[in-house]
């Protein structure tokens, strides 16, 4: 099973995983920023067996829109 998402991000960040949800973004959470934003691209990578195109990682501005590029990759997150 898959490793859930929080603690992905989580662990790059440098936050506790509890402290994430859906709603959070490069927006309203300090320790995002554009380096982070990059290694929480590879570490996506790297968790979930993917490759992300330039285009989608543009898009990656929030746990929900991460969330939903991983469905798009047929990635099945722990709930």
């Amino acid at each position: 099973m898959p490793e859930p998402l929080e603690e992905v991000i989580g662990s790059v960040l440098g936050v506790s995983p509890q402290s994430l949800s859906d709603d959070s973004s490069i927006e309203n959470v300090q320790a995002w920023d554009s380096l982070r934003q990059l290694s929480i691209l590879l570490a996506l990578e790297s968790a979930y067996g993917i490759t992300i195109t330039t285009d989608q990682a543009l898009d990656m501005n929030s746990i929900s829109a991460i969330r939903a590029l991983l469905a798009k990759h047929g990635v099945e997150l722990p709930p």
